[in-house]
């Protein structure tokens, strides 16, 4: 019966969404705002996430008169989540989510807690209103039977409870996630699917149910911005040992690209370090007696240095005798192959054969020369 209710709503709501995506088709956005409470600045602003969960910054600005807001722009390529910030630096949540995309957006919300506010009047908004109210069920409806639980039974004691709390808190995310593959399943064509599958399903499916839940974006999605995040965040979740390594190019010292496919046809070591990391520092001997050994036409070493400023990463270098090929673009944790590689701490290693695959992930020490050795032929 719960499933038959449910299924009913959520096709009212996409009959509704689609309705209101034919009816207000429009160049731009109208953002109005209502702020219950003693609000007491006379501004608040529109914040830009540039991805999910990403930088944010503001972009503009509104005046606040009679508790009420106003903001509007542009036609808008796609819809993204931005937020409505508040400028009391004492309230309690200062932003409100919600779907910047092409239509009118009505926003209320209370003075003193933003982020409870809702946003509706367009399609992503309504869907992603609907899905908190969604989940909102799911959490009162097992503190509900909880509660009614305890005044019928009572307390038990505290390994009791402890379990009840865990198994409560397991059903809960079980629900909620059930919750967002139903709706990513309902509104495909949406940029709420891709958003949510990121920010609240990305850790709690397995890579294959990620993958087949991703399947189902429609293909008109492939080039949002968060849907290539999510694909991004599938292909470094499934790098391992077998995967092919992506190429890349970076400068060397003299500011000329290099690129990893260059080294084609070499076994190479990929070797991400940094001058201000102490453990790459105790490593960087075995590095060097690697290089000595075992250089020549079939291998080779490219350092990726996370460093930020030049001068360490040079002088470390040459202190260190480190005579490989060795890159850095100064974005630290931010740089193209750091992200490729899931690398989450330095020293850490990639081993590539000469097909660009790879066969070893994070050795060092004499482990590692001897992995190089073995490959290599050599005593």
């Amino acid at each position: 019966m719960r499933k038959i209710v449910l299924a009913g709503i959520l096709l009212a709501l996409s009959s509704a969404a689609i309705g209101q995506t034919q009816e207000k088709k429009t160049d731009g956005y109208v953002i109005n705002g209502v702020i219950e409470g003693n609000y007491k600045p006379n501004k608040v602003y529109l914040v830009e996430e540039e991805e999910i969960q990403g930088k944010s910054n503001v972009i503009d600005s509104a005046e606040v008169v009679n508790n009420r807001y106003t903001f509007k722009g542009g036609s808008v390529k796609y819809p993204r989540m931005y937020f409505i910030k508040s400028a009391d630096p004492d309230c309690l949540s200062p932003i409100t989510p919600f779907f910047l995309e092409n239509g009118v957006i009505n926003i209320r919300g209370n003075a003193d807690f933003f982020l409870n506010s809702e946003a509706k009047g367009t399609p992503n908004n309504d869907i992603y209103r609907f899905y908190n109210f969604l989940n909102k069920y799911v959490e009162d409806s097992i503190n509900h039977a909880f509660l009614l639980e305890q005044t019928i039974y009572g307390r038990g004691d505290y390994d009791t409870e402890n379990k009840n709390f865990k198994a409560r808190s397991a059903l809960s995310k079980q629900r909620n996630t059930k919750v967002g593959i139903d709706m990513v399943e309902r509104f495909p064509d949406q940029v709420f699917a891709p958003f949510v599958i990121y920010w609240s399903m990305k850790y709690r499916l397995s890579l294959d149910e990620l993958k087949a839940l991703r399947a189902k974006i429609d293909p008109n999605l492939n080039e949002h911005p968060y849907t290539k995040q999510l694909d991004e965040f599938i292909r470094i979740a499934a790098f391992k040992e077998g995967s092919m390594m992506p190429d890349f190019a970076l400068p060397d010292p003299n500011g000329k690209k290099v690129s990893l496919s260059s080294f084609r046809g070499k076994y190479v070591l990929i070797d991400f370090w940094a001058s201000w990391c102490g453990p790459c520092m105790r490593e960087m001997p075995n590095i060097v007696k690697l290089y000595k050994e075992c250089k020549g036409k079939d291998f080779e070493i490219l350092g990726v240095s996370l460093d930020k400023d030049k001068g360490a990463w040079l002088n470390t270098v040459k202190e260190k005798k480190m005579r490989w090929v060795q890159v850095c673009d100064f974005e630290m944790w931010g740089t193209a192959p750091v992200k490729m590689c899931n690398v989450t701490a330095v020293p850490y290693t990639v081993l590539v054969d000469p097909n660009g695959k790879v066969i070893a992930l994070g050795l060092r020490g004499e482990q590692l020369i001897a992995k190089i050795k073995e490959i290599l032929g050599k005593k």
